[in-house]
């Protein structure tokens, strides 16, 4: 008796060990959560209460969340592990064990021990069907994956286009910007002094007249006495001193001694045109009381060309003297006769008419850009994969109607029987969660039914190798759920063991 109270312990223990090694509806990854203690005993999973080893399974509840009784119904809230051999393992619901119904999730008929129904193991050929359904599920998402690649594909090329387009237009607008303040500039130059020419002629007709001549000639002077002075500079310094041209000798010398006194003469017409300025101020601000005033201004001006005209004939070189003072004369007999402006009013036509036209361009540039921008910024999924299917319509005929979709378009109910055309609603937005956030489509601001609510359709799209819709329902009053198909929501599949659901407990 006393060899057997020794042993006792010993065989306890043997007997808690062969049970921790199988306790029933609890997966294998989870047995060592089951070991009993040196002493016989075995804490709940919560931690909340110490019960004998023995108890586990024993169809009584002594734990507050079910972990005592994995293998049995006394427990509401436990879970039953199916283990499934030749398919996937699964849990239910613990108060589903013996209760003498055969659960789908348990083919392995492993819930029903007590004989209340007689559940086959059918693992074998659900896991052959579920495999079967598998592949071709693989075999449909892989080609989905593949449609879908090609639309992301293409939209990538899109939004190259659209970015080499940005850049160009933004480069553009920028000339063209440039160029539109230059035209307005030369406008309001126009513009201003088309203003204070008017005011001059009505106060001395033909002082404007004379002093625009004047002031033009002089400066169209200058301008070829720089001229002049740079093709004989460059004569001076090219050509070749072997060679005896007494002309070109001659031409050389008159320019040295042009140049001596270039800068002075070049003062004195400065000084000719400034005097000429400011006698256009005085017409501003004197007003002209008698023709003969405006002829002894004449004279004078006159006087001015004249003056100049002496001054050049007395220093410019022989060789070029004639070329340039006829020039000039020419210019002063012409003046005689002259009865306008510098600019006129088709002048000031043609600049305003350059300034529309090149700010009309600056406008369409800009209209451009910002559509540009908005392709660009617009959410067409995490790869753009919906860029392509923008307004690629589908439709299906329910029998009295035909509703189509076109996505991120517009949404249409037509009746089969008059083809009457009814508007459900336009894309506003994605809605759904996470990742599948592209996979819920909302339309909204359809037509509004009669004594109710504006229509809209909210579709669901699911992975499909075609864009289709496969039905239609209108679950609340012109509120329609469209369910759909389209590789553009195709994802890859991971292949994750169950996770246990002991641990989520916990």
């Amino acid at each position: 008796m006393v060899l057997f109270r020794l042993q006792l312990p010993c065989i306890v223990a043997a007997i808690a060990i062969v049970k921790a090694s199988s306790i029933k509806g609890i997966a294998p990854e989870n047995q060592s959560l089951y070991k009993p203690s040196s002493d016989g005993t075995w804490k709940c999973l919560d931690g909340s209460k110490v019960i004998l080893y023995s108890a586990i399974n024993d169809d009584y509840c002594d734990c507050p969340d079910g972990s005592d009784e994995p293998g049995t119904s006394a427990c509401p809230n436990s879970y039953f592990y199916c283990e499934n051999k030749g398919h996937i393992p699964d849990y239910i619901k613990s108060y589903s064990v013996n209760d003498g119904v055969c659960d789908e999730a348990c083919c392995d008929g492993s819930d029903e021990s007590t004989g209340l129904a007689d559940c086959p193991n059918r693992c074998k050929e659900v896991g052959e069907a579920y495999r079967k359904k598998q592949e071709v599920l693989q075999k449909a998402i892989q080609q989905g994956l593949a449609a879908k690649q090609r639309l992301v594909d293409e939209a990538e090329k899109q939004v190259s286009l659209w970015d080499e387009e940005k850049s160009k237009l933004e480069d553009e607008l920028i000339i063209k910007k440039s160029f539109v303040m230059k035209l307005e500039r030369e406008l309001n130059a126009l513009e201003s002094e088309n203003e204070q020419r008017s005011k001059l002629k009505k106060k001395c007709p033909s002082c404007v007249q004379e002093l625009t001549t004047l002031k033009h000639d002089i400066s169209t002077l200058l301008n070829e006495l720089e001229i002049l002075r740079t093709i004989l500079h460059d004569m001076k310094r090219d050509h070749n001193h072997n060679f005896h041209d007494m002309a070109v000798k001659s031409a050389i010398s008159g320019y040295d001694e042009f140049m001596t006194r270039y800068a002075q003469l070049k003062e004195e017409i400065e000084a000719d045109i400034k005097e000429i300025e400011s006698k256009e101020s005085q017409f501003e601000d004197n007003e002209i009381e008698s023709d003969s005033e405006e002829s002894d201004d004449s004279q004078g001006k006159n006087s001015s060309v004249d003056t100049v005209l002496k001054k050049l004939e007395a220093i410019l070189p022989d060789i070029v003297k004639t070329n340039v003072l006829d020039k000039l004369l020419l210019r002063k007999e012409a003046s005689k006769d002259y009865t306008g402006y510098s600019h006129n009013e088709g002048d000031i036509d043609k600049a305003r008419k350059a300034y529309e036209d090149a700010q009309s361009e600056v406008n369409q540039l800009s209209s451009d850009l910002d559509k540009v921008n908005e392709e660009l910024n617009f959410d067409y999924g995490k790869e753009k994969e919906w860029l392509k299917l923008k307004d690629v319509c589908i439709e299906k005929n329910e029998g009295e109607y035909t509703y189509s979709l076109c996505f991120l378009g517009d949404a249409y109910q037509k009746s089969n029987k008059d083809h009457t055309r009814v508007h459900l609603g336009k894309f506003s937005e994605f809605t759904g969660d996470g990742d599948d956030k592209y996979k819920r489509h909302s339309h909204t601001q359809g037509t509004r039914c009669w004594n109710g609510p504006e229509r809209s359709v909210k579709a669901i799209i699911d992975c499909g190798v075609k864009n289709e819709i496969l039905e239609v329902s209108e679950p609340e009053k012109c509120e329609y759920l469209y369910r759909v198909t389209s590789p553009a929501v195709c994802q890859e599949i991971e292949q994750q063991p169950k996770k246990s659901i002991v641990h989520e407990e916990l």
